[in-house]
This record gives structure tokens, sequence and C-alpha cells, in this order.
């Protein structure tokens, strides 16, 4: 385990700062005093992708593969059948449902076929009585499209009592089965509560795909294209799905949807941060975020030399949590300071 700094080993070294102009930016360390002074070391390295943001995001079910099973009738919410997190077949029994529109329906779909019954019978003997000459054609004509607007409504209830797939009870009680196979996600209305007509009842998953919803600067709308990297920071990569064009009147951002793999351990409503890339351009180097330092108005790092470490001026092309894509008069091989940047800072300023 390295030492900590000691205020006579600071001070030791810095006595060591060159004076010289030319050399203003130069420090002359020892081994055994960069040892002292805690000043650990990494390569620069070729960077494949650059960080464009590093933004907060949320969890969410993929949308495209959520479906949600509606209540055609009003009614009151009675009894589940299956809890969330549970598989569920294609046509499986979900929730029951209590209501006296269901009745009214039901009701209606009967007096319409009492009525079309009655219909058939007045336009079959005024047919066969037009057939005969006793009564007009155009009386037998009328019956038969009488006959067609009851068959109309007939059908019509019947759509009703069909909708969603639901099972109609005979005591005005419907159960909702799942439209597809998959895992109940969440109950939008508990048992007991009154539930408007069409209203969402059950959503259920139909695959275990997440995607990660971000909003997203303004000026990053048009950097951003579908098919670009993120690293969920602690969790796995994906990739950018969409980016969306239409600036939220509030928060004057972008939304952007990415996508991660199954099974990544994320969870619906996770909070999670990512960094989001690009492939990096020709002579883009990596370096350890903590690397690189604000000093006289402009991001520099400390290299490595043959008498201790030399302050070099880069430019910050993208910046994550742990590394940092640059560009500048360095190479992919050197060394640079990663920890002990204050105290070479301190001596650097003579302090």
């Amino acid at each position: 385990m390295p030492h900590l700094p000691t205020r006579s080993a600071l001070m030791f070294v810095l006595c060591a700062a060159l004076t010289t102009e030319a050399a203003a930016k130069d420090i002359a360390i020892t081994p055994d005093q960069i040892e002292r002074l805690a000043i650990k070391m990494e390569k620069v390295r070729k960077a494949e992708s650059e960080t464009l943001a590093f933004l907060p995001g949320t969890v969410i079910p993929a949308l495209n593969a959520r479906v949600s099973a509606t209540a055609p009738f009003s009614g009151t919410f009675v009894q589940v059948h299956v809890l969330p997190g549970q598989t569920v077949a294609k046509g499986d029994a979900l929730a029951t449902i209590a209501s006296r529109e269901l009745l009214d329906a039901q009701g209606k779909l009967a007096q319409a076929e009492a009525e079309l019954q009655a219909a058939l019978a007045i336009a079959k003997r005024k047919r066969t009585l037009a057939e005969k000459k006793i009564a007009s054609e155009t009386l037998a004509d009328e019956a038969d499209a009488q006959v067609a607007k009851v068959r109309s409504i007939v059908e019509q209830q019947k759509a009703m009592l069909s909708i969603g797939g639901v099972e109609a009870l005979k005591n005005g009680q419907y159960i909702i089965h799942a439209p597809a196979a998959g895992r109940l996600a969440h109950f939008d209305t508990m048992p007991g509560e009154s539930i408007a007509a069409m209203a969402p009842v059950v959503s259920v998953d139909t695959t275990d795909e997440l995607w990660v919803d971000v909003q997203i600067p303004l000026f990053l709308a048009n950097e951003i294209k579908p098919g670009d990297d993120i690293q969920v920071v602690d969790g796995p990569m994906g990739k950018v799905v969409s980016v969306g064009q239409d600036i939220d009147k509030l928060t004057r951002s972008a939304r952007l949807i990415a996508s991660v793999p199954e099974k990544s351990g994320l969870l619906p409503g996770q909070m999670v941060k990512l960094d989001i890339k690009k492939a990096a351009e020709a002579q883009t180097l990596q370096v350890p975020s903590s690397a690189v330092v604000w000093i006289a108005g402009e991001h520099q790092i400390f290299t490595r030399n043959a008498q201790g470490f030399t302050l070099k001026p880069v430019q910050v092309r993208g910046r994550s949590l742990h590394t940092a894509t640059i560009s500048g008069k360095i190479a992919a091989g050197d060394l640079v300071a990663s920890t002990g940047l204050p105290q070479l800072e301190a001596i650097l300023d003579g302090n």
C-alpha cells in the first residue's frame, strides 16, 4: 500500500521543480518520491470509441413488446387470476370484471335477435304474397330491407360483446384473457376498484427486452445516431435505438431510446447512468478520466519523462466517469499520472 504524502516529502519535492522558462512545465521527481506522493501511472491507449455524453436514464420495458388487455365494458374489478411476474400463455384468464354495461349489451343483443326473427317472418310472408300477386312487390322489398337493418344491429351487438376476446358470463361478469404469451408486468387497476370502458387492466411483456429512456441536451440531438454504442455504468453495453427530433417544451431536451441485452440484471424503473459513445476518429487517444486536470484555463495532463513529469495541454473530445478521449501532442504507450495530481499541481505552482 503506497504511503500517503507527508508535508516534509512534499516540501522536498518542491525544491526539485525546475525554474527556467523553457522547462517551466517540467517537474523532476525520482521514483522514490513518486511512491511517497502516491502517484500512479497508466498507459495512454488508442481510443476505439469516444464518449459524447454522460447522462442519467431510466430503464423501461421495450414499448413494442408490451401489450395491454383492456376492459371493453365499465364495471368493477372482481378477481385476479394471475400475479405480476408470472408467465402466461395466450388466452389464459387474467381478471374477472362485473359490469352492468355487459348486462345491457347482452339484453340488447337478445332483443335484436328477437326482432330479427320477427322481421324474417314478416319478410317471408310478404315475399310469398308478392309472388302470388296478392301483395305489392314493393312491400316485399321493404320487408327485406327491414331484415337487413335488424341483422346489422345484431352483428353490431355481437361485435361489442367480442371486443378484446373477453369471455362473457351469464351473471353480468366477464373474464379478460391474455392477449399474448409472456410475463404479466402489472395490473393497472386493483380488485374492488371501478374501471372505465376501454381502460387498460393488465399489461403483459412478450419479451424480456429492456430499453433505457434518456433525455439528451439539444446540441447532441444531431450528433447521436441509431446504432451508436452506450455503456451503462457498472452494467451492460447497449445500442441506441432511436433519437427523437421533437424538443420538449419544458426540459428543452430530446428523447433517446437505447436497448440493452436480455438478462442484463437491470429492472424496469431502475435509474442508471450511461455513457453515449461513437466511433473514435483517427489520432484520438484514451486516458483515465482522473488524469485530465484543468490548469491555466485549459485541460492538461502530466506525462512521464526521464526526470519526472511534463504538463501538456490536450483537447478533451469526450469524458465519462472512468475514461476520457483526448487529442494532443502525446502518443499511445506514453505514461500519464492518474492519481496524485493535486500534489503535482502544487509542486508546479511552487506552493
